[in-house]
């Protein structure tokens, strides 16, 4: 077996790693009979995770093809084999759409959408030769129902959300399982100062989540074969309700607009693009 693997030892790529769920999906999961490959943008931060938790750092950005090549080879040189992926990687533009433009939106669906397609496109072969193989894709509630000055955002993890569940069928066959994490508003440095901000409202009673929370419904997904799992489990029942009446969901976000301006908050500066790594 290349560099003298054990089979036993489980073999996970996670992208996204040096911060945010892709950093606390590698820390979780440091401590299981694994052997980490983590990929990220940031050298100086995920060597510092990979050298902390024992794994290989594999540097890609995942918004250029031929990287996201590199980074199946150097798993097929190294380990010749995959059975855990998890894609934690994205980035986030908020703002009037008008304002954040086309570039944004390219951005976001070369990133959070077509870059997670690319890797697993990528490793299937990989996965393939795996045991028991798992891809956990990590998507959003705002891949089910889209908030106002998300409009980027949103449209690239619905077509995430899309695109794993028709995966999911499609690779049940071969034994290889697709799941899918949708958490609420996470606390993480991509989001961290525009939480509860004029373009990331909050409705009443959201939960601000922890991004080691939704790294545990990771492995939830992993161990028990999940489909979809919503973080915190709480949200899937108003989340579905107001994809199916998005009108529910209009009303809510006027009412906090409304809201905010009789407190007097007026309008912020758009937090746009480009986004930061999760």
């Amino acid at each position: 077996m290349p560099n003298g693997l054990n089979r036993d030892k489980r073999i996970v790529l996670i992208t996204g790693a040096s911060s945010g769920i892709g950093l606390a999906t590698a820390y979780t999961l440091a401590s299981s009979n694994s052997h980490l490959y983590l990929v990220g943008r940031n050298k100086d931060r995920l060597q510092a995770v990979a050298a902390d938790v024992r794994a290989t750092a594999v540097f890609a950005d995942l918004a250029d093809p031929v990287q996201i090549g590199q980074i199946a080879a150097e798993i097929e040189r190294l380990a010749g084999r995959l059975d855990l992926l998890v894609n934690c990687a994205g980035q986030l533009a908020v703002g009037r759409a008008d304002e954040l433009g086309v570039e944004a939106a390219e951005r976001l669906i070369r990133v959070n959408y077509l870059g997670t397609v690319g890797v697993i496109h990528a490793c299937l072969p990989l996965l393939r030769r795996g045991s028991a193989p798992v891809i956990v894709n990590v998507s959003s509630v705002a891949g089910r129902v889209a908030p106002p000055y998300m409009a980027a955002y949103a449209a690239s993890k619905f077509a995430l959300t899309g695109y794993s569940h028709a995966l999911r069928q499609e690779l049940q066959p071969e034994g290889i399982h697709v799941g899918l994490v949708l958490p609420g508003p996470v606390d993480t440095p991509m989001v961290r100062d525009r939480l509860g901000g004029p373009h990331y409202p909050l409705p009443p009673g959201t939960p601000v989540l922890t991004a080691e929370r939704v790294a545990k419904a990771v492995v939830a997904v992993v161990e028990q074969r999940l489909a979809e799992v919503f973080v915190p489990r709480r949200l899937a029942a108003p989340t579905r309700l107001g994809s199916a009446f998005p009108a529910l969901v209009d009303r809510m976000y006027r009412r906090i607009s409304g809201s905010r301006a009789s407190r007097g908050s007026g309008s912020a500066a758009v937090h746009g693009y480009p986004g930061k790594e999760s």
